[in-house]
């Protein structure tokens, strides 16, 4: 019938993908290859996927690690047309997570959310959703703000009309995973949220432990001590191993790029 709303797979259908996980990793790790990764750069860029990470916790300094995540999530959140939440993670049922809970799933929000196949999860009103962030919160998972092709390829949906919020964890997350194993393009497709700044303060011992934890190689010691470059992704991982609290995250509202930032994503999940 005209303008009847295509729904997207069925959980019977996304459990048979999820099935298919190690060959999606194994193909992340292909991208390396000379001819390859000219390929998969190419395709990355077509697709117009792009990844925002919003770090909390221990990674930011003072309120700000309370704040910031509802600071963004709530405005999108409450502008929404549609709220959706994932009764799984498909990430860690992929992965088998041992850590975290398998059932806490992504949000998404926006008219395309709407194509979900009710088998997948259920829509939510602002109180419903609000209530999952925070279950994700306390249990210390990352939220990333990310519309991105897997999600057409997973669940079926439109995604360029489709936000996802998912909340990663280090062992599973596959956008985790493509920063640390694939191939350079994919990091392209990541980028630091707006306003966020990382600095090294005199506290630092060149230990190197942020070195090693960094997904991008964006960290050097030079003269002994941590050098950050502009690769960093202000995902936080450094300043929450750094034994010395030398690294530090902070949001400067001042340049207003927070707040545009904010802006632009409430343009995607509104139709208004």
């Amino acid at each position: 019938m005209p303008g009847t709303r295509l729904l997207g797979y069925s959980k019977r259908v996304v459990d048979g993908l999820v099935r298919l996980w190690p060959l999606g990793k194994l193909t992340t790790k292909l991208g390396h290859g000379p001819i390859t990764r000219k390929l998969v750069n190419a395709l990355l860029e077509a697709l117009d996927s792009n990844a925002v990470i919003i770090p909390v916790g221990a990674a930011l300094q003072g309120p700000q690690s309370i704040e910031l995540p509802y600071q963004v999530l709530m405005p999108l959140v409450e502008q929404s047309d549609v709220r959706f939440i994932l009764a799984q993670c498909v990430c860690r049922v992929g992965e088998a997570c041992q850590e975290y809970p398998l059932d806490l799933g992504c949000l998404f929000l926006g008219d395309g959310a709407a194509a979900l196949h009710p088998t997948m999860g259920n829509k939510a009103t602002v109180s419903q959703t609000l209530d999952h962030i925070k279950r994700a919160m306390d249990l210390g998972l990352v939220p990333l703000v990310v519309q991105s092709a897997f999600d057409s390829w997973m669940f079926g949906v439109p995604y360029r009309r489709t936000l996802g919020i998912c909340f990663c964890c280090d062992c599973c997350c596959a956008v985790r995973r493509g920063l640390r194993d694939g191939p350079p393009g994919f990091s392209d497709q990541v980028q630091r949220l707006p306003g966020i700044t990382v600095d090294v303060g005199p506290k630092c011992v060149g230990c190197g432990l942020c070195v090693e934890v960094c997904y991008v190689h964006a960290i050097s010691i030079r003269d002994g001590l941590a050098a950050i470059e502009g690769e960093c992704k202000g995902c936080g991982r450094c300043a929450t191993v750094c034994p010395t609290q030398a690294i530090t995250l902070h949001v400067n509202r001042e340049t207003g790029e927070l707040e545009e930032f904010i802006a632009h994503m409430r343009k995607r999940v509104s139709a208004n």
